[in-house]
């Protein structure tokens, strides 16, 4: 078998689980995240699986570094959990079928766990870690197989290793490229039924105000003939003018209930939320020749909040910012947390033209805007959410110096005990 044929079955097997996921994610409507990271993991756990059952035994020894790709996924997607136990299960593989040194490979995981550790903290691009993690585990592999194993039949030849290793990167280049395909299509999938969502909202909208415009026009009409010194006219037009009150009311109401917002709360790191806001954000804000400046802790601070709709108060905040630049100076936009005894506090603050002081007043409310298209919507939702979660969000801003938005949520009472 070629070296080609090699590295296209390493993509298949790792890759097909994958897609499932991606396919899955991308056509379920109501996929928390919970159930994201679970099918994530089951993704993985296939693809190991696919590789040590049917790899080895088209190909032989060649998917002996193969097997540590899914590893190396989880840890680019910071799932920890998952990573830590495919490589134990990795570890009794290499224990139980090449009889390596269990210590030594115990030091090498842990190894492994501590240059993801370290790479969260100081981001290398993905390409580059990757053949990294792979050109250690070949370097690794070799001394096991040299030296601390006691089955040294597996390779017989340099060509054999070489083939091994070469296939191993490739793979995972690979892989890693389809990887971030498939989020971009996913990102513009979840894009496109935003829009959908938001073309019902106003959709919605135009179904409201017509059906209160009908009762209101018939009380009006009823008014403008209503005679105060006619008891005729107080007997017929004032039950008719109540009925069409109480039918606005039910009308707002219903509409009302159809519009409230869910929060649905787990527990999450705030600030792997952040950082995976600016990722997303990052190329929009780069077309837009907007320097982006984030100061965001590595450290894991945790809050009982709905992961999505903070994720949706902060790109909205972004983009009001983003919007706000109407001049070509020297643009930039900050993103910095402060932490307190109780509260996370996220500052997002941009050099934009600003807000009026009068404006400013009235920027919370429904359906004021002074963008030309805009609906009004998105600061009130923004504050409803965050009034959710028992925070508040908070708004500086001056005529031509910029805007500062501060978010304070709570976070988990025994974060700091």
């Amino acid at each position: 078998m070629n070296l080609s044929e090699i590295i296209l079955l390493n993509v298949i097997f790792i890759f097909f689980p994958l897609s499932i996921y991606l396919f899955y994610i991308a056509h379920n409507h109501n996929v928390s995240k919970e159930e994201n990271n679970m099918f994530f993991g089951l993704a993985l756990f296939s693809s190991l699986y696919l590789l040590i059952k049917f790899g080895f035994k088209i190909y032989f020894n060649v998917p002996a570094l193969s097997i540590n790709i899914p590893i190396f996924l989880a840890y680019f997607k910071n799932r920890k959990a998952e990573a830590i136990v495919l490589s134990i299960f990795v570890m009794i593989y290499y224990f139980v079928c090449y009889d390596f040194n269990f210590y030594f490979l115990l030091i090498e995981y842990v190894f492994f766990y501590l240059l993801y550790s370290m790479n969260n903290r100081f981001k290398i691009n993905d390409y580059v870690f990757a053949i990294f993690l792979i050109v250690l585990k070949g370097l690794f592999f070799y001394l096991s197989l040299h030296y601390y194993g006691t089955n040294n039949t597996l390779l017989t030849s340099p060509f054999e290793f070489f083939a091994l290793f070469i296939s191993s990167v490739i793979s995972i280049v690979l892989i890693i490229f389809c990887l971030k395909i498939g989020d971009e299509i996913l990102k513009f999938h979840m894009n496109i039924r935003e829009l959908e969502q938001e073309k019902q909202i106003r959709l919605s909208l135009f179904k409201i105000t017509h059906e209160i415009k009908n009762p209101l026009a018939v009380m009006k009409g009823y008014v403008d003939m209503f005679d105060v010194n006619n008891d005729d006219h107080g007997k017929r037009y004032i039950p008719i003018i109540k009925g069409e009150i109480d039918r606005t009311l039910i009308l707002l109401q219903d509409f009302l209930t159809m519009t409230k917002i869910n929060i649905d709360k787990e527990l999450i790191d705030i600030n792997l939320l952040l950082e995976e806001v600016c990722n997303s954000m990052r190329p929009l804000l780069n077309e837009n020749k907007i320097d982006f400046i984030t100061k965001i802790s590595r450290n894991e601070i945790y809050i009982f909040g709905d992961y999505n709709r903070l994720n949706q108060v902060i790109i909205n905040l972004v983009k009001n910012s983003i919007e706000s630049f109407s001049t070509d100076k020297n643009k930039w936009i900050k993103i910095y947390t402060k932490l307190t005894k109780k509260n996370i506090v996220i500052f997002i603050e941009d050099n934009g033209s600003g807000i009026s002081k009068e404006n400013l007043e009235k920027i919370k409310e429904p359906f004021f805007t002074t963008k030309n298209r805009g609906t009004g919507l998105g600061v009130s939702l923004s504050s409803e959410i965050i009034l959710a979660h028992k925070g508040e969000i908070n708004y500086y801003s001056e005529i031509e110096v910029g805007t500062k938005v501060e978010l304070i949520i709570p976070i988990k009472k025994d974060y700091l005990s």
